[in-house]
């Protein structure tokens, strides 16, 4: 079901009882460009690809910064401590945008969490010194 999902140009999938914060999240985050699979969604993805790869494989290596200009913005205010409510506040945006910006980040990274992403971004330079100045 999810390849004909895939096929058919679907960029996400939620199951049914999903939390309505979680679904208003995952229709901002597809609406912003990113993709929303849940976990069961995921598996299934990870499981055809696996199918096809040999388990030696090598994970794919992180391009030079897949990041835009404002997610390296936002990357820095978390790596700084900043809330969601915090980083809204000083780029004039909602919390709820910032959440589909972290959201996104977490997802081009692929990495799971905020504390992972302040790490990944200061170790791999994925945000402009000049941000970090800030």
């Amino acid at each position: 079901m999810i390849s004909r999902l895939i096929e058919a140009g679907a960029h996400g999938y939620c199951l049914k009882g999903i939390e309505v914060s979680v679904l208003v999240l995952a229709l901002r985050s597809v609406a912003a460009g990113a993709l929303w699979w849940d976990a069961t969604g995921t598996a299934e993805i990870r499981a055809a690809f696996g199918a096809n790869q040999s388990t030696a494989s090598k994970p794919k290596p992180l391009l030079a910064n897949p990041l835009t200009r404002r997610q390296q913005e936002i990357l820095a205010l978390i790596a700084a401590g900043k809330t969601n409510q915090e980083i809204g506040v000083l780029l004039h945006i909602t919390a709820g945008t910032v959440r589909v910006h972290v959201h996104a980040i977490l997802q081009k990274v692929e990495i799971r969490d905020r504390t992972q992403a302040a790490v990944l971004a200061i170790q791999k330079q994925l945000v402009a010194a000049d941000l970090l100045a800030k």
